[in-house]
Parts: structure tokens; sequence; C-alpha cells
């Protein structure tokens, strides 16, 4: 948010050369990329890796990234375990499996005492102060069947309320919790609540059938017509402006 690439709290005064970065399900390694050029140019010469399942990354890149096409649930063959300065995830609700075992492995990878966990997920539970979404309605809808679907895919989307018990049973000190509002269109009279709000409505709207087609099928048994008539009701809702809703992050 507001061009922050981590958390303000996270520091890396101990090391000399520069932080060991790994970055978890790195997807276009947009984030990688951009904590490379900041760590290799203003502080020495860090070092980023970026694992992802699929290679969609660019090929150019800084040279001190690398991307890697692992499966961060499978074992994390030829790297160093507490070697990380710092372990970054980001928006991997409903991708992974076991969280526990995640959070495990992160741990064991992580420079003893020193080492920073960072993980931002969206709940995309839909919220609003005022009412406005029934319980009935596409949004609600939509978010209730998804959220059921994933769960029973045994890779749920829905947001997990023990992420801080499950972090204090692996031994994770210092855990620490910032909520964002992130509205679902403009009608928030902050002007940079506004400006959140159209970037991350364009990304809802234009991402809502990726999301929804494969667990609605698999599970549900729709077909791709039963999917766009919700989506495009979902997105009338997301759009309208009397409706106030937002996520968190």
């Amino acid at each position: 948010m507001g061009g922050v690439l981590h958390s303000r709290n996270t520091t890396f005064t101990n090391n000399y050369d520069g932080p060991r970065i790994l970055d978890l399900g790195t997807g276009t390694g947009i984030w990688a990329i951009d904590m490379a050029d900041k760590y290799g140019s203003d502080m020495g010469t860090g070092e980023v890796l970026g694992l992802d399942l699929a290679r969609i990354q660019p090929p150019t890149i800084p040279e001190n990234l690398q991307f890697l096409q692992r499966d961060i649930e499978s074992p994390w063959w030829g790297l160093e375990v507490e070697s990380w300065d710092m372990v970054h995830i980001r928006m991997l609700s409903g991708s992974i499996n076991s969280w526990p075992a995640l959070y495990q492995k992160v741990r064991r990878y992580l420079k003893p005492q020193v080492g920073r966990f960072e993980q931002v997920e969206i709940d995309f539970t839909p919220r609003s102060d005022f009412g406005d979404i029934p319980a009935d309605s596409a949004l609600a809808t939509w978010a209730r069947n998804l959220f059921e679907a994933t769960r029973r895919n045994f890779r749920p989307l829905a947001y997990n309320t023990e992420i801080r018990a499950m972090l204090q049973k692996e031994e994770f000190l210092d855990i620490q919790e910032e909520v964002i509002r992130i509205p679902l269109n403009p009608w928030p009279d902050d002007p940079q609540e506004k400006d959140v709000a159209r970037w991350y409505n364009l990304a809802l709207t234009q991402g809502l059938e990726a999301m929804t087609l494969g667990p609605m099928h698999r599970i549900y048994g729709w077909t791709k017509d039963d999917v766009t008539r919700l989506i495009t009701e979902v997105r009338r809702d997301i759009c309208n402006r009397k409706i106030r809703a937002y996520n968190n992050l």
C-alpha cells in the first residue's frame, strides 16, 4: 500500500552485505523484482529468490534476482536452512493444502533470532458497516459458494483466523497483525481510499472469472455459462457505489 514493499517494522540492519529474501509463490515476480531493485541498489548486494509452480516471470530481471520453478509445498531442495533474512508470502489463500506444514518450513529456513516472515492476504468476505450487502445478493452468494467450494477442495480461500495460533505453535516471536480496509469501489470520501478502491475494483472485476470457474466447476459441476451469469451480477454489485462494501487486507 502506498508504494511500500514490506512492513515498516522490517529492517535488515544486522546484514552488512544486503539481505537474503525468499518469495514464496512469486507469481509474475513483480514484488521480487522491486525488492531486488531496492536492496541491490540501496543496500549493497541483497539477494532475492522467487519460487513458483508456473514459469510466468519476465526473462529480463535484476542480476541479484533468481526465479526457480518449485512447488513450495514440496521439499525445498537446494536451499540452505537458517539462511534467509526474510521469507515473504502474498495472496496464497486458496493455494495451500497445509498451512502448518508451510509455516514449519518457513521457520526452519529463516535465520535464527533475526529472520523475518511476512504474509499478506485478502479476506474476501464482503463487509459493509452500513448493512448494504443482503445475504441473498450476488456478491454474498458468490463469496459463500466460493469459500465452500475451495474448502471442499482442501485449499480454502476463506481467510484463516488461526494464523496467529499456528505461528505461535511454530515458535514465531513478536507476531504483529495489521488490518487495512480496501473498498470494492470508490465510495469512500477519503482521496487515498478512493484511489486504492479504483485499482482494487479493476483487479477484482477482471479476476473474478479466474478465481471462480475452476472451484465452481470441480465441486458443483457449474458450466462456464453458469459462472458467467453469476459473476456478471457480482461485477454489478462490486461497481455499485450504493453498496458501500470492502474487504480486509
